[in-house]
């Protein structure tokens, strides 16, 4: 009896998955190989039912495959080769300890099925397009630093993209804190107030907010003179009353505290 291929499994992925082929026929490992195209496989397991083996390398697209007995040829089984995904660029590449959503741009997202960030995470996408997708990256645990870049790295049927540096990282930020300011009284429009904290890293703003609610003021003149401490002018405009300094990075809002306040009397 002619062996015969009922089914593959899978049908399309990557060189160096286990696959699995069932039939009638197919013989014994010592009497079955198997082609894949032009190269010829030995199964590592095989009876007369089915055939495992290790998918060969190969060029992306259709793959014939056949099952051999004794030198007689089954009918063929259509595999596809599918290469691995390639990230280019995300949009935002910063964000929060927990971040929203990103966008992530590159090659071979039709069939994503996993996104992971670095040694962070790993998050199920939204497939957009072959080129697009979107994806919530997973929530940073404790921070060993400010800052934490993490490689994303898409995965797809045809295996996982490579690292390709900074264009292709998401860069968790800590939210900074706010832990003195000196002084702590003055006018409005007092000029070089220190302020002392964490995480003062791409300071977006700062900004002046009434401790019982309500609009905040952008500081002036606003300088950064380490991750810990920066100097910055009080607004002329603000009334009398009690003012928390929160600080703003991509890692979010400093959160208010007594230790913030400015006191305009």
């Amino acid at each position: 009896m002619a062996p015969s291929i009922t089914s593959i499994s899978p049908t399309s992925g990557h060189s160096g998955q286990t696959m699995t082929i069932t039939g009638t026929g197919l013989g014994s490992l010592s009497t079955t190989k198997v082609n894949f195209g032009t190269k010829t496989v030995t199964p590592t397991a095989a009876s007369s039912t089915s055939v495992t083996l290790t998918i060969p390398s190969g060029c992306s697209g259709q793959a014939n495959v056949i099952a051999t007995v004794s030198g007689v040829n089954s009918n063929s089984s259509a595999f596809f080769y599918v290469a691995a995904p390639t990230v280019t660029s995300l949009t935002p590449s910063t964000g929060p300890a927990a971040p929203g959503a990103i966008d992530v741009f590159g090659t071979g997202f039709s069939t994503a099925t996993s996104v992971a960030f670095g040694t962070v995470g790993t998050a199920v996408p939204t497939v957009l397009s072959d080129s697009h997708l979107t994806v919530t990256p997973s929530a940073h645990g404790a921070f060993t630093a400010c800052t934490d870049p993490a490689d994303v790295l898409v995965t797809n049927t045809g295996g996982t993209s490579s690292p390709i540096g900074a264009s292709g990282q998401f860069t968790y930020y800590q939210l900074p804190t706010v832990t003195g300011v000196t002084p702590g009284t003055g006018a409005a429009g007092t000029t070089g107030v220190i302020v002392a904290g964490t995480c003062f890293v791409d300071v977006s703003s700062v900004t002046f907010t009434p401790t019982g609610g309500g609009a905040s003021t952008p500081a002036d003149n606003v300088n950064i003179t380490g991750v810990g401490s920066l100097t910055l002018d009080v607004p002329g405009t603000l009334a009398t009353g009690t003012y928390d300094i929160q600080v703003i990075t991509p890692g979010g809002t400093s959160t208010a505290v007594a230790a913030d306040h400015f006191v305009i009397p």
